[in-house]
């Protein structure tokens, strides 16, 4: 018993030992790094520094400091406008997280750039911050660039607008120029080699019970970065790209994907004659079917705000029981099943009471 009592303590202590060891190591050596874009004249694309995360301070100051003061080597060049604005406030007066977002304001000097160099700079920024927000804040899910000499106000103007009832008249978001989902890639310039696995956060798939729609996420690193691209793989995934669990499958297997354009927030997507002629349903899972499309294309590519389906490239009023097949589709989250189960729960708890 003695014995055992002796290696036991033995044991902890080197356990104990361990643990210091680790917590020293992990005290003088930060392994975290943030990419900071610049652009190569050479290669004319967008390519990365790396720096260290700081262990102190604030870290979003130091990102936005290591991106204002330009590229350590003389292979690369700023995207800075530096006669513009020689100063850091004199282009971008505030980077803060809000709500999930990651909220940036630049002022009217970003109007008075050319068209290349904005293109160039918003992207390289764009970049840095999805670099940042990847390694220290995994909850963002969105980076919005407003335009405006008065940031107080456009924050409190765009606070009203996330947060407004349904009966509110908010006031306009004065000058967004960006919204973006993070992963959704449609830049020109960036450099391939360094663009991470894309991921489809929001691909909806219908229940295996029928009921409603579940949500599923799809990491990838397999196609093109072009939005239009990505669209015709996030409906590939839907139609039989991807096989999670507790879903099912009401599009026909033999449905072609034929074209896809997105013009003013609506993407246009034109499918073969298969995905009205091989459906297999009624007017529930036709239903069920056809927003699984809607929702994942709204979601998961921020400027697709509805969607238009054509069969065979053209518009079609009925499909299956649903009329004006036609009109444009918006999200609907109350097809969710979460929410119809959450739906029924209130339902049963009033019928009690």
């Amino acid at each position: 018993m003695k014995k055992w009592i002796i290696a036991a303590s033995g044991l902890s202590m080197a356990l104990l030992g361990m643990v210091i060891l680790l917590l020293i190591s992990c005290g003088s050596d930060n392994n975290n790094y943030v990419n900071i874009y610049h652009f190569n004249p050479t290669a004319r694309q967008l390519e990365a520094e790396s720096r260290p995360l700081p262990v102190n301070g604030d870290l979003i100051e130091v990102v936005v400091a290591h991106f204002y003061s330009g590229p350590r080597t003389n292979a690369l060049s700023t995207t800075w406008p530096t006669q513009l604005a020689p100063n850091m406030d004199d282009l971008l007066t505030a980077v803060m997280i809000e709500n999930e977002m990651l909220l940036a304001f630049f002022t009217s000097v970003y109007y008075e750039m050319l068209p290349l160099e904005q293109t160039l700079f918003r992207g390289a920024f764009i970049h840095t911050m999805e670099s940042m927000i990847g390694v220290a804040f995994p909850s963002v899910s969105d980076i919005m660039i407003l335009v405006t000499d008065d940031h107080e106000y456009a924050f409190d103007t765009l606070m009203l607008n996330l947060f407004a009832e349904e009966d509110d008249d908010p006031p306009p978001v004065p000058w967004l120029i960006y919204d973006g989902s993070l992963g959704i890639y449609n830049d020109p310039f960036l450099s391939r080699a360094l663009i991470a696995p894309l991921t489809f956060r929001n691909l909806h798939f219908v229940d295996e019970t029928g009921l409603g729609l579940i949500v599923e996420s799809y990491d990838t690193d397999e196609i093109d970065h072009d939005m239009e691209e990505r669209v015709r793989h996030a409906l590939y995934l839907l139609i039989s790209g991807f096989r999670p669990e507790g879903a099912m499958f009401p599009i026909p297997a033999e449905t072609i994907v034929l074209n896809v354009m997105i013009d003013g927030g609506e993407a246009f997507v034109n499918l073969s004659e298969d995905f009205e002629a091989r459906f297999n349903g009624d007017r529930e899972l036709a239903e069920l079917m056809i927003y699984s499309i809607v929702n994942t294309l709204i979601l998961d590519f921020q400027p697709v705000n509805a969607v238009v389906f054509l069969i065979d490239t053209q518009l079609r009023e009925n499909f299956h029981g649903i009329e004006d097949f036609h009109m444009p589709f918006t999200r609907n989250d109350t097809l969710l099943l979460s929410y119809i189960l959450e739906r029924e729960a209130e339902e049963i708890w009033e019928e009690t009471e």
